[in-house]
């Protein structure tokens, strides 16, 4: 398991990621990653998620691979001075893409073996003078964003699942790097951002209850520990690996 803490201008963030039900029973390696960064001058929350593909043998590298090599391509777009709205996503998932498979052909394995899917975010550290900021978003396949208004959640970028195997994707790194979507939102000073792999993302999805027992503890930033544990949840018939990454707007409390 991993799990972090950090605070970014008026940002609180949590994040975690465990292994799940279904590799712990069999002793496989936690597929998720994440990874979380800033911008040289600190007015830029970078943040990364990955879901290695469990029909791949090495997708738990191909994942770390891939929140590093996006985190790293996005911050040094904005170290450059590129503005937030003009951000390259083809390029951020070519960069991620190229990289596992250098990493693949180093330890001699087939790229088709570090398979995964990812999303990448950027939230400004400080909000417009609105009170509102605008994140940009990433995102190949069924990783995720969403965002708590209301007291629900709206995703806001990745994939929804349908068909008959849901966990079936058609896009995926390192193969189809220009498969990604991407776009930019608002958040208003009273949401909070969740990013995430499917292993939290399907209990948003699954119905009210689940939806509801996730907004009222992360209403407010909980303490990590806390958090690791809500983030390891156990519900019948959910089996995969669970990471979030989420994101408090607290810039009243920074003042």
């Amino acid at each position: 398991l991993a799990a972090d803490e950090a605070a970014l201008g008026g940002l609180t963030v949590r994040a975690a990621s465990v292994i799940g039900p279904g590799h712990r029973a069999q002793g496989r390696p936690r597929q998720d990653a994440y990874r979380i960064g800033r911008d040289r001058a600190g007015e830029h929350l970078v943040i990364a998620v990955a879901d290695g593909m469990s029909d791949s043998a090495h997708s738990d590298v191909g994942a770390q691979v891939a929140v590093s090599a996006l985190v790293n391509s996005v911050r040094a777009s904005l170290d450059a001075g590129t503005p937030l709205e003009r951000l390259d996503h083809c390029g951020a998932f070519l960069s991620a893409a190229g990289q596992m498979i250098a990493v693949a052909e180093q330890r001699d394995w087939d790229p088709d073996t570090v398979r995964a899917v990812a999303v990448v975010a950027v939230v400004p550290a400080r909000p417009h003078v609105n009170g509102r900021r605008r994140v940009w978003l990433a995102a190949i396949a069924d990783v995720s964003a969403w965002r708590l208004s209301g007291g629900d959640w709206e995703r806001l970028i990745g994939e929804e699942k349908h068909g008959f195997d849901p966990s079936a994707v058609a896009r995926y790194l390192p193969h189809d790097p220009r498969g990604a979507d991407h776009g930019v939102v608002e958040l208003s000073p009273t949401c909070v951002l969740a990013v995430t792999t499917d292993g939290v993302a399907d209990a948003f999805a699954t119905g009210p209850q689940a939806r509801r027992w996730f907004a009222e503890r992360w209403a407010r930033p909980p303490a990590v520990g806390t958090f690791l544990n809500q983030v390891g949840f156990d519900q019948v018939q959910m089996h995969d690996d669970r990471t979030a990454v989420v994101v408090w707007c607290d810039d009243e409390e920074h003042r």
